[in-house]
C-alpha cells in the first residue's frame, strides 16, 4: 500500500516538473523578445512566428492565421518591417510585391528576423 502511494506521489511530481519545464521554455522565448524591446507586444511575436513558418504568405493570409483584422495585421507588419508610427521599426520582416500578382504583398524574414528565429530555435532545443 505504501509503495503505491509513493508511486502516485512520484508520478504527480514528475508531471508537475514536466509542466514547469514547459513554462521555463515559454519564459525563455519571451526573454528573447524582451531583449529586442522590453515592451515587444504579444501580437507581434505571434505574427513574426507565423511569418517564419509560412514565408511568402500575404497580409490577408496572416490576418486569417492570427485571427486579427487586416488593418491590425497591416500595422503590426509595418512595425515589424520598416515603418513604425511611434518608435524605431524592428526591421525583422520584408514586405515584397508578388511577382505574379501586383496587388499581393508577400512577407519574408530579413537577415535580422532569421537571426532572431534561430535564437528561438536554440532556446527550443
Amino acid at each position: 500500500m505504501a509503495v503505491q502511494k509513493t508511486k502516485k506521489v512520484l508520478k504527480k511530481t514528475q508531471s508537475k516538473d514536466s509542466r514547469l519545464k514547459g513554462l521555463d521554455s515559454c519564459l525563455a522565448y519571451l526573454k528573447v523578445f524582451l531583449k529586442i524591446n522590453g515592451e515587444f507586444p504579444l501580437h507581434y511575436m505571434i505574427a513574426l512566428i507565423e511569418i517564419a513558418q509560412n514565408e511568402g504568405m500575404s497580409l490577408t493570409e496572416l490576418a486569417k492565421k492570427t485571427n486579427l483584422t487586416l488593418s491590425t495585421v497591416s500595422r503590426i507588419v509595418g512595425a515589424l518591417s520598416d515603418y513604425r508610427a511611434n518608435g524605431k521599426p524592428y526591421e525583422l520582416v520584408d514586405l515584397r510585391i508578388s511577382k505574379t500578382e501586383r496587388r499581393r504583398k508577400e512577407l519574408y524574414l530579413t537577415v535580422k528576423g532569421r537571426t532572431l528565429i534561430k535564437r528561438l530555435e536554440k532556446v527550443a532545443s
